[in-house]
């Protein structure tokens, strides 16, 4: 299956790569000839920039521990012969993750902290601003090194209930929710919000983005996925 995947999206980058030739090729016969103004130059430019960084958006959905993480374990990593996507049982399990491929820089992976929650900005609005990510380098060649690193997915942290309801991750009508409260009214919730994996699997070269998703029962707690990330995706599985 991966192999039939890899060739269909390897065609859509190929006819990626040649609609951006041809659309150059238009504008420099425009240039030549003199039938280019200032706006259509910038409308090409902008389709052209469009094309280069257009990914094919893949969201994979499942109520917890149905091997949606597993599958994704799978398909990018199995060369490593060992799970490295967390896929522990548990509300804390994971945090929303994509997978993506960034020619501009070496493998990497952004964690955002759950406290930007407290304001109004969206992940999307966040994803422009660096300065609010942990960055952690991804060595590939080196399982147990990918390996660690992956386990930050997963990392919590115990707050008070009045904490974790002022970043809307307590519900007291949840039972899972309840069964994860400790003495003293404490409970553990993610560290992260959202996390970003920078690979360079061929899949992903080729303009793959995978989304990985809590399950389906957690999927209130963030609502641009429910609202705006999946609804966007290109494919829903």
């Amino acid at each position: 299956m991966t192999s039939r995947l890899e060739n269909e999206v390897a065609h859509y980058r190929h006819w990626r790569d040649q609609m951006v030739i041809a659309i150059e090729a238009y504008k420099s016969w425009l240039d030549t000839n003199g039938y280019a103004d200032i706006q259509q130059s910038l409308r090409i430019y902008d389709l052209i920039e469009s094309l280069r960084n257009d990914r094919m958006t893949l969201a994979f959905l499942a109520e917890f521990s149905r091997g949606k993480t597993e599958l994704i374990n799978a398909m990018f990593f199995s060369k490593f012969g060992q799970r490295l996507l967390p896929s522990d049982i548990g509300r804390t399990t994971m945090c929303p993750t994509e997978i993506f491929y960034d020619p501009e820089e070496e493998p990497y992976m952004r964690l955002l902290p759950i406290e930007t929650r407290l304001r109004q900005e969206s992940v999307s609005a966040l994803k422009r601003q660096a300065v609010e990510w942990i960055k952690i380098r991804l060595n590939t060649e080196s399982r147990e090194e990918m390996a660690e690193a992956m386990q930050h997915l997963v990392e919590s942290k115990t707050v008070s209930i009045e904490e974790a309801n002022s970043l809307g991750l307590w519900d007291e009508s949840n039972p899972l929710i309840s069964t994860m409260l400790r003495s003293g009214n404490r409970i553990d919730i993610p560290a992260w919000r959202h996390a970003m994996i920078s690979y360079p699997h061929p899949l992903l070269k080729s303009g793959l983005v995978v989304l990985d998703t809590p399950g389906l029962n957690a999927l209130g707690t963030e609502p641009e996925l429910t609202l705006s990330m999946i609804p966007n995706a290109h494919a829903v599985l």
